[in-house]
């Protein structure tokens, strides 16, 4: 990343998403350019967005100013982010930079991009900041990405498919043809990942009876070590079946459930085969006792005598 990449941001809009007034208001822009600050108050928490391509999902938001790094995460067609102003920051002028994501991550400083200037709070504003930030829900790591790209992107690429549905899964930068299977709680299946060494695909079908709700997909490798723990490949919530996939999983339900109709006639069908065939034991039985026979039944191949078969 360099300066010519954070220059290409100067659509970049730092908006105050929970701050009551100014001098955060949600609607006023920020421009990357050199001299220029944004006005912020401790407990401030801000949206920050930025327009697709201008930088990179997982990009981070850095300050000393800030509570806690901020993510850049794609929600299509932007790239967003939240960051919060820490109680304590201390009043003044803080740069804002932008990191790579920390694995990557080979220097402490990053890019500088914009400043933002801390407002200086009384006692009462800041027992109210901790206040807020106590209760202040989590950022959710969930991404949406755009149509027509294959899925996961990522392991938070969250897209939404209706039970009965079928999925494709893509998987690029490896080559795990068919060696790794996909696995999770709402697929039918356990499809394996085929195709040319740098992407491979595999469909699944989510489950007509699936819950709604956010599930994992794992990758199980059959040549790693039994030890190794799977980790979370991707992850897809489970929507209530759309009109096509509502019609394919009632009328699978109608043949499972016929099915299941049969299999009691067929059991009953196969009984009373063996009931005829012990009863016609018993008939033959006490005609030859009553010849004078000497007790054994007959021979199945001798004359006059009814072969059964058990099921």
């Amino acid at each position: 990343m360099n300066c010519s990449r954070a220059a290409l941001a100067a659509a970049l809009l730092l908006g105050c998403a929970v701050a009551a007034a100014p001098p955060a208001a949600a609607d006023e822009p920020l421009p990357y350019a050199p001299g220029k600050v944004r006005l912020v108050r401790p407990g401030d928490v801000l949206a920050v967005t930025v327009g697709e391509g201008k930088l990179e999902n997982g990009d981070v938001l850095t300050s000393k100013a800030f509570l806690a790094e901020g993510v850049l995460r794609m929600h299509a067609p932007r790239l967003t982010a939240t960051v919060a102003i820490k109680c304590d920051a201390t009043p003044g002028i803080h740069p804002v930079e932008i990191q790579p994501p920390a694995w990557v991550r080979t220097s402490e400083h990053g890019t500088p991009f914009t400043t933002v200037r801390v407002e200086k709070a009384d006692d009462a504003a800041v027992r109210e900041c901790r206040t807020k930030l106590k209760n202040l829900a989590p950022d959710s790591k969930e991404e949406q990405w755009p149509k027509g790209t294959t899925w996961p992107q990522t392991d938070w690429d969250v897209r939404s498919f209706p039970a009965g549905s079928r999925v494709v899964a893509t998987n690029i930068g490896h080559d795990f043809d068919g060696s790794v299977s996909l696995v999770s709680p709402a697929f039918a299946d356990k499809p394996v990942l085929s195709g040319g060494k740098a992407e491979q695909s595999a469909t699944a079908t989510i489950r007509c009876d699936a819950e709604p709700g956010l599930y994992p997909v794992y990758q199980y490798d059959k040549n790693a070590s039994s030890k190794a723990r799977p980790e979370v490949w991707a992850r897809y919530r489970v929507v209530p079946a759309d009109e096509v996939t509502g019609r394919a999983c009632r009328t699978e339900k109608h043949a499972l459930a016929a099915d299941d109709s049969r299999t009691p006639a067929v059991a009953w069908a196969v009984g009373g085969a063996a009931l005829v065939g012990v009863a016609g034991a018993l008939f033959l039985t006490r005609r030859a006792r009553s010849r004078g026979g000497s007790g054994e039944p007959p021979s199945p191949t001798s004359p006059g005598s009814t072969a059964t078969s058990t099921p």
